[in-house]
């Protein structure tokens, strides 16, 4: 075949199965899954997540005590949105620590690269080790633990005191930061 003369007609079929071979490897490879005659090819999904993007656990709140704790290492808030309101993720990251403390609140702790969130008095129904995405339902609102109603009367069986207790550390700035600031 080396020393054949290739005609017009030859050639054209050769550039156009040419093109239609990398027509249908692009399809291939852009495809999410394609049956290619019984052979099922995937296309990996690959996403990226956002260190750095924080966003309120509430779609609505109020906030119902500014900065505390600085006293026993926090600079929390507490935000309510009102019993049994969905708790969301405030960043993307995995749930390092769920634990009932020494004065019964409910704790959850999730982490990425960037920061450390501490929230309290949750329902949460995500568990240890699980990764959660910003905006995913991590719990709801309860008042589980030391809560107190508007006079600093414990609120332990009685029906007040709901809100979410949020403390954000900066593993970049090495320090707790103002929640507020980043919830705006």
């Amino acid at each position: 075949m080396l020393g054949k003369r290739i005609d017009g007609i030859t050639l054209a079929a050769i550039i156009f199965m040419g093109f239609l071979f990398i027509r249908l490897m692009t399809d291939v490879i852009s495809a999410s899954a394609v049956n290619t005659g019984g052979i099922q090819v995937a296309q990996a999904q690959v996403s990226v997540i956002d260190n750095n993007a924080f966003a309120s656990p509430y779609n609505k709140y109020t906030l119902t005590q500014g900065l505390h704790g600085q006293s026993y290492g926090h600079l929390a808030i507490d935000i309510a949105a009102g019993k049994g309101a969905k708790i969301r993720a405030p960043i993307n990251g995995v749930v390092s620590a769920k634990f009932i403390d020494q004065y019964g609140n409910t704790t959850l702790v999730i982490e990425n690269e960037h920061y450390e969130v501490l929230m309290l008095h949750g329902n949460y129904s995500v568990n240890q080790g699980q990764q959660v995405e910003i905006g995913q339902v991590v719990g709801t609102e309860s008042n589980n633990g030391y809560t107190t109603d508007m006079a600093g009367r414990p609120c332990a069986g009685r029906d007040c005191g709901y809100h979410t207790h949020l403390n954000v550390y900066d593993k970049q700035l090495e320090k707790n930061v103002n929640p507020l600031n980043l919830i705006k």
